[in-house]
Parts: C-alpha cells; structure tokens; sequence
C-alpha cells in the first residue's frame, strides 16, 4: 500500500467523527458560559449531523461527476473554515451555524475517502485498508472527547475547534501534495438525474428499512447515554471536563479491541447472533447504571463495557447492511448510513424531552428501550 497517499486520507477520516463526538464534555461549558438550557446547548450536536447526514447521501456522486481531487480538497477547506468560526463564535447561535459549514465539510470527507482508498490500494488489500479505515473512525470517536475535555480545561473551548481546524488543514495539504491531478469527462445533468432513482431502488431492497432503523435506534440510545450522563456529570457532581472525557472515551478504546473480534465471530456464529450479543451487553452496562451508585472507577468500568458492547453490535450490524444487496451496495449503505447518523442528530432533541423533568435516570430507561428496540428492527431484517 502507498502509506504516502493513505495517510492524509485516514487522518481525514477521523475528523469527521472526532468533531462530532469530541463536542460531548462541552455541552455543558457552553450551556453555563451563555445561559441556556443543557437541551438547547446539545443543538451544536444536531447542527452538526444534519447537514452531514444530508449532504453525505449526495457528495460522493458529485465527486464522480465533477473532480474527485477538487472536491475532497473543498471538504477539507469547508470543515476547516467551520472549526475557526466555531472558536471565534460569541454566542450560542453563532456557533450552531458554524458547526453547519463545519458538518458540510464533513458530508464531503467521509464518502469519498472511503471510495479514494478502494481506488488507491490492490484488490487483494482492500480489505486491510478499509480496516485500518474502521481503526481511522474509531480513534476519532475515541480522542474526541479525550482531546476537547483537556484542552476545554487548560486553554477553553474555542482551542478543540482551532486544533480541529489545524488538523484540517494538515490533512488538506498532505492530500493535495500527494494526490494526482486527473482530468475526468463531466456526466452531465442526466448523471445527477440517475442518482433518485437509485435510491429509491435501494430503499425497497427487503431489509434495508429494518436494518437502517435498528441503526438509527441503537445510536439514540449510545449517543444518549454518553450526552446526558456528560451532563449529570457535570452540572450535578462538578467533574471537570477532562475527566468526563476520560469516561466518554473508553468506549472508543474498547471498541479498537472488539471490532476485529466481532467481525472474525461474525463470520461463524452468524452476525445475528453477534449482534445480538453486543446489544445484550450494551443494555446490560446502561442498566448497570441506573442501578449502581456513582463513582469515577465504576463509571470508567460500565462505559468501557458499553463500548464492548456497542462496537461488536455496530460491527454486525453494519456488516449486514453491507450484505443486503451486492448489486445495490453503494445506494443501500448510503440509505443505511444516513437513517443511522440521523438517530445521533435526534437523541438529544428526543432525550432531552424526558432528561429535564426526571433526570438521568428517565434517559437511561429511555436508552434500554432504545437499544431492545434496535434488538427486535434487526431480527426482523431479511439478510442474505
């Protein structure tokens, strides 16, 4: 494999999710620093995923009818140009329309670096890439909050989205000195055109709806879990942001471990069955929660379990919404992709409902139904 042309592509890669979950352990900073509401802060979470979950279904297919190279460099530039008006932002509005350009950026980071490393490797490595790719996205989910929590209490908020937007530009450079201009032949307005009917061919594929909302289910109930209790932590026992941080984060660690266990039991249990496991664990860690008193250690211990727990169910489950359909696979895994990502957009929105008049323990109830359901839309799920 060429590490020379990869490198900018991975870092790239876990960007996107790094800015996405890194915000976490801020909410509460920003809801004190203006004097809102815990739920009107988490709306830099929703405007954030909203273009991102739009715009992804879409981003790949304009880079193919315009210039791949061009347009890669243009997310870059786009997230990098978000994060520095982000750290400039003085007030709350303000920063939910710079983390718009920022999630923008994004939509156009994600699709097409997953196509560029497919292009740039042998057939026989692909599939190494693409896990080094995985490895990419997890270390983004599992620094985010690691990082903003430590720079929130050393340097304030605003330093997360510069370093952000250093990383950006870094990766945008890199990229363009390694990347090869090529001249590609424009499709024209038919090849925008074709793209509607496709999708709307691949959301009928059997399965797919099922598999999608048993996705967007189980993030609601991940991402709730970790947004509120953030919160709880917070405003209720005075944790500073770094060590929430530090909680948030081990489910990212445990997930470097599983995911390649879960993929290799997949392959001889059935990832059903696999699935099944992980949500099991994953309800058994929140329910942990809501039983058990708070400490750090024990709190470290339960959330290092949830993430064992997550990362083999999304290892399953993603790799059943990759074997749905082989003819339709890239239309179907964008419909997956996106139903998915909505359920992070909502699960503060929705949580909050119950999270401000009953507190942690109502969201953590709200989160085991969220997961039971993502338990019963996959077994109904017709996979091949």
């Amino acid at each position: 494999m060429n590490l020379k042309r990869l490198l900018p592509l991975y870092l790239g890669a876990a960007i996107g999710p790094m800015g996405g979950i890194g915000i976490v352990p801020l909410i509460p900073v920003f809801a004190g620093d203006w004097s809102v509401e815990f739920g009107t802060a988490a709306l830099a979470i929703t405007f954030y995923m909203a273009p991102y979950i739009f715009i992804q279904i879409f981003s790949g297919s304009m880079a193919q009818i315009f210039d791949v190279r061009k347009t890669l460099l243009f997310g870059f530039a786009t997230y990098a140009l978000g994060g520095l008006l982000c750290g400039l932002s003085p007030n709350l509005w303000a920063l939910l329309g710079s983390r718009v350009v920022q999630g923008v950026g994004a939509a156009f980071l994600t699709p097409i670096i997953m196509a560029l490393i497919g292009e740039l490797v042998p057939a026989r490595q692909v599939g190494k890439a693409i896990g080094i790719l995985g490895l990419a996205y997890t270390v983004g989910v599992t620094l985010g909050p690691l990082i903003s929590g430590w720079i929130e209490v050393r340097y304030g908020w605003p330093g997360f989205f510069y370093f952000l937007a250093a990383l950006s530009v870094m990766a945008g450079v890199l990229y363009g000195i390694s990347s090869e201009v090529i001249k590609r032949e424009e499709d024209g307005q038919a090849g925008v055109l074709a793209i509607f009917p496709i999708l709307r061919h691949a959301l009928s594929q059997p399965g797919v709806l099922y598999l999608s909302f048993s996705a967007f289910s189980l993030f609601i109930g991940y991402i709730g879990i970790m947004t509120f209790t953030a919160d709880h932590l917070k405003s209720n026992l005075s944790l500073p942001s770094d060590q929430i941080g530090a909680v948030l984060s081990v489910t990212g660690f445990s997930g470097i471990i599983v995911s390649p266990i879960a993929g290799f039991l997949g392959d001889r249990l059935g990832r059903r069955n696999v699935f099944l496991g992980g949500a099991a664990i994953a309800l058994a860690s929140i329910a942990l929660m809501a039983c058990v008193t708070y400490s750090y250690s024990t709190y470290l211990i339960l959330f290092l379990v949830l993430g064992t727990g997550a990362a083999t169910a999304w290892t399953s489950l993603n790799t059943m919404a990759v074997q749905i359909s082989v003819s339709l696979r890239k239309p179907v895994t964008s419909v997956y992709n996106a139903i998915k990502f909505t359920g992070y957009a909502v699960s503060p929105v929705i949580l909050s409902v119950i999270y401000d008049p009953f507190q942690l323990r109502a969201v953590q109830f709200g989160c085991m139904g969220a997961v039971m359901i993502s338990s019963f839309l996959a077994t109904r799920a017709k996979v091949r």
